[in-house]
C-alpha cells in the first residue's frame, strides 16, 4: 500500500482520516496492537479516567465535539473516536492485534518492509510468541502509537510490597473487579491520574488519601464550557465549533505564556484558587506548592475543583511525605507515620517507549533514535518517506496530530506532481553538530526516565519546533515543504541517519554526546553530563579520579540487559561543570541524590563506584542510607594509605600544578599505569585523556581533591576512618573488588578492605590493573550479577529506604 498508519487511537484515526481526505487516491492501512479502536480511551479504565485538555481542542478539526462536557469522560473520548471510524469509513481499512516488530527502508524500492506480529487475543508484548509473523510493505511508514508503553507502567520498587494484605494496583492496568467501597484507599503520586483518581473513588470509598513525595501545581477548571454553550446554540454546528476551539487556543497559550513569563504570578492564581476553595485548615503550602516553577511540569486539572470539593467534605485528603516501606496494613512513611490502607494505587506515571518499541533500519544501518535530529517535530534526519506523530504538551494533543497528518497529506501531493518516490530530512553537519534539545520540553519524572529513549531537536527551525500552535500552524501549514529535505527516486540511496565519516561528532557546547544515551542536566546550576542505557531495575556507576563516565562503556553494554544503568561525569571531571567553590569529596556525592530525582529514580539502588569513584558511593551512601540498596567498590580509594607516586606529588601545590599541564605524555603516562594489559592503553584513550587534562575545570577538580584527601605521604588516614566507620553501620550489601596488578591503589589494600567491612564480600581479578571493568568486562559483568542477584535478595527484609 501507499501509506502504513502504526496506531488507531487518537492520533492515528486522525491521520487515516486527513489521508482519505487529502490523498483520496491513497491505499493505506492502520495496525493497532490492541484488540480495541481507542488507543489511550481504550486502555485506561481506572475510575474518572477523562481528558485533561477541553475537546473542542482535543477533538478533530474535521469533527465537532458535540458532547455537553468540555472536560470529558474517557468513555465519551473512545466512543468519539470509534463513531469517526464509523463516519469517515475507516472500519475497513483497521486491522486489530497488529503489532508492529520491525521496519526496513530499501532504496533501491524505494520501500519499507514492515513485519508485524499478529496474536490470538490480548495486547503483543514484548518477548511473547506471535501466533503468526507477516509483512506488509508500503511506501510511506507514519507511527502514531505516542510515546509510552501500553504493556505496562511505571511502579517504583516499593519495599515491603509484597507483604501487604490488601490490594495493590497501578491505572494503567484496572482490575474490572476491584471492590473499594467502605475501604481506605491511599494512591500514591501528585499527577494528572492521582488528582483525577481521588475525587472519582471518594464518593464510593471510605475514604481516600493522595500520597504524594512533592507537590504538583492544580488548577480548578469548569467541566462545561459556557461560552461554547451559547455558540452552539445561535451558531451553525461547525462554526460554533471552530470558533469555541479558536477561544481555547487562545486561552490555554495565554496561561503557558503567563505561566512561563511570569511564574510568580501565575503560583499566586493557583495558590489564591486553593486558599479559596479549600478548608481553613488546609496546608496550602505544603501540599499544593511546588519547588518548580508552573509549566516546567504538566499543569494538573481538577474539573469542578471536585479534588477540593472532596477534600472539603472530609472523604479525602493530601499527605507529603516519602514511604519508608509498604507494611502488611498499609504504609510506613519516613516521617514516622502511618497510612492504613485497604488498597493502593500506584498512580506513579509511565513508562516512555518510542514509535511503539519498533526497530528502524535504512539500507540494512541500524537507527539509533536517541542519536536522530528531528524534522519539523515528526519526521527523522536521515530517514526516508517516515513520520511520527508526538503531540503537544502544552496544550490538546490532537492541535498537534491534526498539523503533522495535514502535513503529510502535502508533502505526498507534492511528491506526486514532481514525480518523487522519496523524501529524507537531511540535517548540515553544523546543524547535527549543534546543541540539541529534548524533543519533550517537560521535566516530569516519566519525561525524565526515558527522554534518551527519544530523538532529539536541533537549534533552530525546521530542527525544532517550540510548543507554539500558532508558530506551527504557519509552518506546517503553509510552509514550503522543499526546505532542507532531499527529494529523489527508487534506486538514489539518500538515506543515513548517522553522521557520515568526517562530519563532526555530536556535541551540545563542546560536550560529547556521542554515546547512545548521553545527555546534559541542569541540576542546581550545574550542567552534568550523564549516560543512561536499558531497561529494568536501576544501577549508578561512579567513575574514578581524573576520569569519566566512558570508563564504563563495557559495563553499559553488558549490564544493560537487566537493568537500566545510569553513569555520569562528577562535577569538574569529564565534561561536567564544577559545583561553585572548591572541589570536595562531600560535594561530588551531594551531587547524586540529585541527579537521580531529576531522571526519576527514587528508589534505592545499587552503586558501583571505581577509585575515586568508591570514595563518593560509600560517601552517598552515609549521607543517604535510604537511597543505596548495594555498594560495589571497585579498586576503591578509601582503604589504604598507599598510592602512586603521581598522585603524592599532585598534593604538593606547586608541583601539581606542574604536573597537570596538558601534554601527551603525560596522558600516555596516565593511561599507561592504570592498565596491566598495555593493549588497553590505546591511542584513542590517550587522546580522550589528553582532551580531559586540557579542559581547566578537569584540572582545577583533580588537583582540589588530591590536595583533600592526600599528603606526599599518602592518602590521610582520618577521612578514611571516618567514612568507613559510617559505611560499617550501612545495612545494605557490599562487594570490593580488586585488580592483582593495580599501580594506582595496590591490592594490598583489598585485605585492608575486608578487614574494615568484614561482612563484605570480595573478588580479585588477576592480571588487571586499576580497573578490572575494562580489562575483565565479561568476568565483571558476571561477578556484579551474581552479587546483585544474591544481595538484594539478601537485604531486601532489612534495609532501609525512603521515598
Amino acid at each position: 500500500m501507499d501509506v502504513l498508519i502504526v496506531g488507531a487511537g487518537l492520533s492515528g484515526i486522525g491521520a487515516a482520516a486527513h489521508l482519505k481526505r487529502d490523498c483520496p487516491d491513497k491505499t493505506f492501512v492502520v495496525l493497532e496492537s490492541r484488540a480495541a479502536i481507542g488507543g489511550t480511551w481504550d486502555l485506561f479504565r481506572y475510575p474518572g479516567v477523562r481528558s485533561d485538555s477541553d475537546m473542542f481542542t482535543l477533538g478533530y478539526s474535521f469533527r465537532p465535539w458535540t458532547d455537553a462536557k468540555a472536560i470529558a469522560p474517557g468513555a465519551s473520548i473512545r466512543d468519539y473516536i470509534r463513531s469517526t471510524v464509523v463516519e469517515e469509513g475507516l472500519g475497513d481499512h483497521v486491522r486489530l492485534q497488529h503489532r508492529v516488530i520491525a521496519a526496513s527502508w530499501a532504496s533501491e524500492t524505494a520501500q519499507w518492509t514492515v513485519t508485524v506480529a499478529r496474536t490470538d487475543e490480548g495486547e503483543y508484548r514484548d518477548g511473547q510468541s506471535a501466533h503468526e509473523l507477516i509483512t506488509f510493505t508500503c511506501s510511506f511508514l507514519f507511527v502514531c502509537s505516542g510515546y509510552y508503553r501500553y504493556d505496562e507502567g511505571f511502579t517504583p520498587v516499593f519495599p515491603g510490597a509484597e507483604s501487604f494484605d490488601g490490594q495493590l494496583v497501578h491505572p494503567q492496568h484496572w482490575p474490572a473487579d476491584l471492590e473499594y467501597a467502605g475501604k481506605r484507599v491511599v494512591i500514591v503520586g501528585s499527577g494528572a491520574t492521582a488528582v483525577t483518581l481521588v475525587p472519582a473513588m471518594a464518593g464510593t470509598a471510605g475514604h481516600v488519601t493522595m500520597l504524594q513525595r512533592s507537590p504538583s501545581y492544580i488548577a480548578p477548571i469548569p467541566s462545561v464550557d459556557r461560552k461554547a454553550d451559547v455558540f452552539r446554540k445561535y451558531l451553525p454546528r461547525r462554526l460554533a465549533y471552530r470558533l469555541a476551539r479558536v477561544k481555547n487556543i487562545g486561552y490555554s497559550m495565554f496561561v503557558y505564556r503567563l505561566s512561563r513569563r511570569r511564574p510568580e504570578k501565575m503560583k499566586s492564581i493557583l495558590r489564591s484558587a486553593a486558599v479559596r476553595l479549600l478548608p481553613a485548615d488546609f496546608d496550602v503550602d505544603t501540599h499544593l506548592s511546588p519547588t518548580y516553577n508552573p509549566w516546567d511540569e504538566r499543569l494538573c486539572m481538577t474539573p469542578d475543583a471536585d479534588l477540593y470539593q472532596a477534600i472539603k467534605r472530609g472523604t479525602a485528603d493530601i499527605v507529603t511525605d516519602r514511604i519508608e516501606r509498604i507494611t502488611p496494613s498499609g504504609i510506613q512513611l519516613a516521617s514516622g507515620k502511618t497510612l492504613d490502607a485497604d488498597v493502593i494505587v500506584s498512580a506513579t506515571g509511565l513508562n516512555i517507549l518510542a514509535i511503539g518499541g519498533m526497530s528502524l533500519d535504512v539500507d540494512g544501518s541500524r537507527i539509533t533514535l536517541a542519536d536522530t535530529l528531528t524534522y519539523k517535530g515528526m519526521m527523522l534526519d536521515g530517514v526516508p518517506n517516515f513520520a511520527m506523530t508526538i503531540g503537544y504538551t502544552n496544550a490538546s494533543w490532537t492541535l498537534k496530530a491534526d498539523l503533522v497528518a495535514r502535513y503529510i497529506g502535502r508533502v505526498l501531493k507534492y511528491m506526486d506532481r514532481h514525480h518523487n518516490d522519496v523524501v529524507t530530512p537531511r540535517a548540515s553537519p553544523s546543524v547535527r553538530s549543534g546543541h540539541r534539545v529534548s524533543l519533550i520540553d517537560l521535566q516530569s519524572g516519566y519525561v525524565r526516565r526515558g527522554v534518551n529513549s527519544l530523538p532529539r531537536q536541533g537549534e533552530k527551525t525546521p530542527w525544532r519546533l517550540h510548543q507554539n500552535y500558532l508558530s506551527d500552524f504557519r509552518l506546517l501549514r503553509f510552509g514550503r515543504v522543499t526546505d532542507e529535505v532531499v527529494f529523489g527516486r527508487a534506486g538514489n540511496r539518500t538515506a543515513g541517519g548517522a553522521p557520515a565519516a568526517g562530519e563532526a561528532a555530536t556535541t551540545t557546547h563542546g560536550v560529547p554526546l556521542g554515546l547512545a544515551g548521553t545527555g546534559v542536566l541542569d541540576i542546581h546550576g550545574t550542567r552534568i553530563r550523564y549516560r543512561v542505557t536499558g531497561q529494568g531495575s536501576p544501577v549508578l556507576l561512579l567513575h574514578g579520579i581524573g576520569q569519566s563516565l566512558e570508563d564504563w562503556n563495557d559495563q553499559h553494554e553488558r549490564l544493560s540487559a537487566d537493568h537500566t544503568v545510569f553513569s555520569l561525569d562528577l562535577p569538574g571531571f569529564g565534561y561536567s561543570a564544577r559545583s561553585p567553590g572548591k572541589a570536595s569529596l562531600a560535594k561530588l556525592a551531594a551531587i547524586l541524590p540529585r541527579f537521580l530525582d531529576q531522571v526519576g529514580v527514587t528508589e534505592p539502588l545499587p552503586v558501583i563506584g571505581n577509585s575515586l569513584g568508591g570514595a563518593v558511593a560509600m560517601t552517598f551512601a552515609a549521607a543517604n542510607p535510604g537511597r543505596v540498596s548495594a555498594l560495589v567498590l571497585v579498586d576503591s580509594a578509601g582503604f589504604g594509605t598507599e598510592v602512586t607516586i603521581v598522585l603524592r606529588l599532585l598534593a604538593i601545590r606547586p608541583v601539581g600544578a606542574v604536573l597537570m599541564r596538558p601534554s601527551r605524555k603525560n596522558a600516555a603516562r596516565t593511561v599507561d599505569g592504570i592498565f596491566y594489559n598495555k593493549e588497553f592503553a590505546t591511542d584513542e584513550r590517550i587522546e580522550h585523556q589528553l582532551a580531559l587534562s586540557s579542559r581547566p575545570a578537569h584540572a582545577r577538580t583533580l588537583l582540589d581533591l588530591v590536595q583533600e584527601l592526600g599528603t606526599f605521604r599518602g592518602i590521610r588516614e582520618p577521612w578514611r576512618r571516618h567514612l568507613l566507620a559510617k559505611v560499617g553501620t550501612l545495612d545494605i550489601p557490599v562487594l570490593i573488588m580488586w585488580g592483582d596488578h593495580d599501580l594506582v591503589l595496590p591490592s594490598a589494600h583489598l585485605a585492608a578492605a575486608a578487614q574494615a567491612l568484614p561482612a563484605a564480600r570480595t573478588h580479585l581479578f588477576q592480571k588487571s590493573g586499576h580497573m578490572p571493568q575494562i580489562e575483565h568486562p565479561d568476568e565483571f559483568a558476571a561477578v556484579v550479577r551474581d552479587f546483585l542477584d544474591q544481595g538484594v535478595a539478601w537485604a531486601a527484609p532489612t534495609r532501609h529506604a525512603s521515598r
